[in-house]
């Protein structure tokens, strides 16, 4: 077995971290697949071929791909491509609902598309050539479905850098949309709020301030971290972990029962 990364095409670098390749066929490589994918959405692609057929899997991802899918034979190549947080679900405007811990199968995606994706993955020899055949679905996919996806990755980025509640209104300008429209794409792509969002975003940020203990009070990092008031950041860091700020200096996060 072999595998190697690839850095995607500069028209995908801003939605695909980087990519897997694996080949069966191939002479052993003499470390083992890393299993880092946990937590990162994936486009899989894996060909066997079976007697003098080529079966073709083609599966999205929306959290991380299972363990027991890198199993490979002698016959059979995976692509996968890992995508940066929350850009899969608008990349295939796939609601992330709908998207199943086992993976979604593209034929109940699109079939007509996933049938024609089969049918030139089954003649595509090399795995180069398969990669190609793919990385051309998806620059098609980030041209056709670019407005969402571009608002999901300007959203998402602006609360992780300003998680103020402020920060909406400014993401509302910005995009040009109503309340409304923002909040349904939002959701749909990834999963949760805005709102719910931006708190997260925010609680995180306290959080790592509260870790590195670089703070004379709980009031500062409950003001840098843009709460109102302390008040509002322990009923806040509550909501999140079971504990209050003061407890959690005392003895960590404990378990939940």
């Amino acid at each position: 077995m072999k595998f190697w990364y690839q850095q995607p095409l500069t028209e995908l670098a801003d939605v695909v971290r980087t990519m897997l390749l694996i080949e069966g066929f191939s002479e052993s490589a003499p470390t083992k697949v890393p299993l880092f994918t946990s937590g990162m959405p994936a486009f899989v692609c894996r060909t066997t071929m079976i007697e003098d057929k080529v079966s073709v899997e083609l599966l999205l991802f929306g959290k991380s791909v299972p363990d027991d899918f890198w199993q490979v034979t002698p016959t059979s190549a995976i692509v996968a491509f890992f995508f940066k947080p929350f850009v899969l679900p608008a990349l295939f405007d796939v609601a992330v609902t709908d998207l199943p811990v086992d993976g979604l199968d593209l034929g109940l995606w699109q079939p007509q598309k996933a049938n024609a994706l089969r049918t030139q993955l089954a003649y595509a020899d090399a795995t180069a050539a398969k990669l190609e055949v793919l990385t051309n679905l998806l620059c098609e996919q980030r041209i056709v479905n670019k407005k969402h996806g571009d608002i999901i990755l300007y959203a998402t980025d602006k609360m992780m850098q300003d998680s103020t509640p402020e920060v909406l209104a400014e993401i509302l300008i910005h995009l040009g949309l109503t309340e409304r429209t923002f909040q349904r794409i939002f959701k749909k792509y990834v999963g949760i709020s805005p709102g719910h969002y931006r708190r997260i975003c925010q609680f995180q940020l306290s959080f790592s301030r509260l870790r590195a203990k670089a703070f004379n009070a709980l009031s500062d990092v409950a003001f840098d971290s843009g709460f109102a008031d302390q008040s509002h950041f322990i009923r806040s860091f509550k909501e999140f972990t079971q504990t209050t700020p003061n407890d959690y200096l005392k003895s960590g996060l404990k378990k939940k029962k």
